[in-house]
């Protein structure tokens, strides 16, 4: 995903509803202008206007992220805290040119992974590192256990065009190891191998895995018996989910908690089979296109 300053730098003002180009050109400080942008796109949605940020992303990204300046106010296992948040806008890719959304539900690619990224009931009250708390607004339990997505504040049911999430910060491959580091594991875990063991486990179950040298498949059985692979794996064995995205570090990241537990999470998971086989049949028919097999 793009962050707000490529936003705004690629933006094709034309397109854009006219409510949001005027925010866009008007001036005001930068972290004014963001939450405003963000507060319209959620209205025109709402209303069931276009908002013309679709076709505003290059580089085939189907969605963009926002964060917001100011933290939002929240309860935690009972404390009131504040958490850094962002908005994921769903936006259509080139990519979408050759998506044929009818055959899902109208949506298009960016909409597709917020549908599943967000309107799993028994995932967001699985996976994610903050739980809601049944029957109080705004209210959320943290989930030591099973947590491996950042929390998930509110989003749109309806049009899937939009969700607030709780911020990210990226992790590089140091970071974590350092964070993989426990009684068991002093040097923690490389996030290769990490990623491997994950992938080793899901083909396993699809029946696509080649075994590897017998010190290979030792050294991925070791890495399976990491507390983080056990949560991750988890997830993906409940889903049937790939974890491919994984092997960009940058699709996964820290999430910090109030209390400053740092979490090592997954920073996107709307990557679902049926968006990877959308994106897969979108991405065949780009090709004939290109090599002049229909027009």
């Amino acid at each position: 995903m793009k962050n707000f300053n490529e936003f705004v730098k690629t933006v094709i003002m034309e397109s854009l509803h006219p409510e949001l180009r005027n925010i866009i050109q008007q001036k005001d400080t930068h972290k004014n202008k963001k939450n405003l942008i963000v507060k319209k796109i959620k209205e025109l949605s709402e209303r069931g206007e276009p908002t013309g940020v679709e076709g505003n992303m290059p580089v085939g990204s189907s969605r963009a992220y926002i964060k917001h300046s100011d933290p939002t106010p929240i309860k935690i296992d009972g404390q009131d805290h504040f958490i850094h948040f962002g908005t994921k806008i769903a936006i259509t890719s080139k990519l979408d040119r050759y998506h044929d959304k009818h055959e899902y539900d109208g949506m298009s690619l960016g909409q597709m992974q917020n549908y599943h990224e967000n309107n799993d009931y028994y995932v967001q009250r699985r996976f994610r590192v903050l739980v809601p708390k049944e029957g109080e607004k705004n209210s959320f339990i943290t989930n030591h256990e099973h947590g491996i997505f950042p929390p998930l504040l509110e989003h749109d049911t309806q049009h899937h065009n939009w969700s607030d999430v709780g911020h990210v910060d990226d992790i590089s491959k140091k970071q974590f190891r350092n964070l993989t580091k426990t009684p068991e594991f002093p040097d923690g875990i490389k996030h290769e191998e990490f990623v491997d063991a994950l992938t080793r486990d899901h083909n396993l179950a699809n029946g696509k895995h080649w075994f590897r040298t017998k010190e290979e498949e030792s050294r991925l059985n070791k890495v399976s018996e990491h507390p983080l692979f056990q949560k991750f794996v988890q997830y993906h064995r409940e889903t049937g989910n790939n974890p491919y995205d994984y092997q960009q570090i940058k699709n996964m990241g820290i999430w910090t908690h109030p209390n400053g537990k740092q979490f090592v999470v997954a920073r996107d998971h709307g990557f679902a089979n049926e968006v990877a086989e959308a994106y897969r049949n979108a991405n065949i028919k780009k090709r004939k296109n290109t090599q002049g097999y229909f027009g």
